[in-house]
């Protein structure tokens, strides 16, 4: 998974729905650290759209 930094509003909703604890706030972003085995929650709370599914092909 990643977080698309120009679409992150920084609301801090998804970093509660990581199992794993692995989203975290660094300054003025917010990261997924590696670890991430890509379970999509976060993706289904981020009200912005801002995380995807960096394996995706479009």
């Amino acid at each position: 998974m990643q977080i698309d930094p120009d679409e992150c509003g920084v609301c801090e909703r998804c970093i509660s729905y990581c199992p794993k604890g692995l989203i975290v706030k660094k300054g003025y972003s917010v990261i997924i650290e590696e670890g991430c085995d890509d379970c999509g929650l976060c993706v289904d709370e981020c009200p912005l759209g801002a995380i995807y599914d960096d394996e995706e092909e479009f």
